[in-house]
């Protein structure tokens, strides 16, 4: 009996997130021997909200699990100084029927906390990079 559970990761494997992950706040040096704190910007609740957001929101499209399409789609992103979801592309497909539904739930987000840099908020880029994984078909016993 084959059980169709459909897995849909979200990886956040960017430099931004690990930098999110690893550490808030960074120092960096803005030119002439000063120094600014970057903070980047944020979903509401953090990353764990954002990977409870896409497992939500995510439907595997049945023609794409049919025919047995998966990878990882990135979309790309500003978020403004008031934390509005702008400029929304994809930045690297895998097939059209993952593509745009990556593209839908990105449009679907909430404000996020934007960015900062010096103290003050700053428009960044952001990508996002989205896993679509199917289970691997079971062996089928005779």
């Amino acid at each position: 009996m084959t059980k169709s559970i459909i897995v849909l990761a979200c990886v956040f494997l960017s430099l931004q997130s690990k930098a999110q992950e690893s550490e808030r706040e960074k120092e960096v040096k803005a030119g002439f021997g000063v120094s600014i704190v970057q903070v980047p910007p944020q979903f509401p609740g953090g990353n764990d909200s954002l990977h409870s957001f896409l497992n939500s929101n995510l439907s595997y499209p049945p023609d794409a699990k049919l025919k047995r399409i998966q990878g990882k789609v990135y979309i790309g992103f500003l978020v403004d100084k008031k934390g509005r979801i702008k400029d929304i592309k994809l930045l690297n497909g895998v097939h059209e029927l993952l593509d745009n539904e990556a593209l839908r739930v990105v449009k679907l987000m909430p404000s996020w906390t934007p960015g900062t840099a010096g103290g003050s908020k700053v428009d960044v880029q952001y990508i996002l990079p989205v896993d679509f994984i199917l289970p691997k078909e079971e062996e089928r016993q005779e």
